[in-house]
C-alpha cells in the first residue's frame, strides 16, 4: 500500500459545541471543508442541510502517512468501544467518555507516528466497534423504550417511544447509560443529559 503525506484536521459546527468531525486528507483541508459543506448525501452535509450552518475548519496539521496517523489518532482514543463511531467520523464530544483531552493526545500521536515501516503490506484496518445498533436494542429490551427509525450509530441522536407513548430524541449511548424515558422518570437524568434530550 502506497504512502501518502497529507493532512488530519478537525471541524466544528456551530449548531453543536460537541459535535466534530475528523478527517484525512491528501489535498488541502480547505477543499474537503467546502466537499463537506455541499455534499447533502454524507453524515457531515447532512448536517448542515438539517442547521443550515456550514463546518468551521478547527485546526489541522501536516502527516507524513495519511493512514499511519489516522490509525494512531484511533488507537489513542476510546472510540472502538463506541457504538458506530468510526462509521463516518462525525464525533459527539461529552465530559466522561469523548473529551478534547483525548482528542488532543490523538492529535498529539497522529503528528508524531511517521510512515509506517513496512508498506509492502497493506496495514491493519482500524478495529471495528464492539457495540453497534444490535448490541443497543439488546441493552434497551425490556425497558420499554424502542427506537422508531432504529438506533442510529451510538452517538447521533435518533427518537424512541416509551410505553407511555413519549417520543423523545436521544443518542443509543446515553439511553442505555440510563434506560428511562426522560419525560416519565426526569429524576433519573443528571441536568447536562436532559439538556441534551429533544421531545418531539
Amino acid at each position: 500500500m502506497a504512502v501518502n503525506a497529507g493532512f488530519i484536521y478537525i471541524l466544528t459546527h456551530p449548531s453543536d459545541q460537541y459535535l466534530i468531525k475528523v478527517g484525512m486528507t491528501t489535498r488541502s483541508p480547505k477543499v474537503r471543508l467546502k466537499e463537506h459543506n455541499t455534499q447533502f448525501d454524507k453524515a457531515a452535509g447532512e448536517v448542515v442541510e438539517a442547521t443550515g450552518q456550514e463546518w468551521v475548519l478547527k485546526e489541522y496539521f501536516e502527516v507524513k502517512d495519511t493512514y499511519n496517523a489516522e490509525s494512531a489518532f484511533f488507537q489513542r482514543s476510546p472510540l472502538t468501544e463506541i457504538p458506530g463511531a468510526l462509521g463516518n467520523e462525525l464525533l459527539k464530544l461529552d465530559d466522561k467518555y469523548i473529551t478534547w483531552e483525548w482528542v488532543k493526545e490523538g492529535l498529539d500521536a497522529a503528528k508524531t507516528i511517521g510512515i509506517r515501516k513496512d508498506t509492502s503490506q497493506p496495514p491493519t484496518p482500524k478495529p471495528k466497534p464492539k457495540k453497534g445498533a444490535q448490541w443497543i436494542e439488546a441493552q434497551l429490551e425490556g425497558t420499554g423504550l424502542k427506537p422508531i427509525n432504529g438506533c442510529g450509530n451510538g452517538i447521533t441522536k435518533v427518537a424512541f417511544e416509551c410505553q407511555k407513548g413519549h417520543i423523545f430524541k436521544i443518542s443509543g449511548r446515553l439511553l442505555v447509560n440510563r434506560p428511562f424515558c426522560p419525560a416519565c422518570n426526569p429524576e433519573k437524568f443528571d441536568a447536562y443529559t436532559l439538556r441534551r434530550v429533544e421531545f418531539c
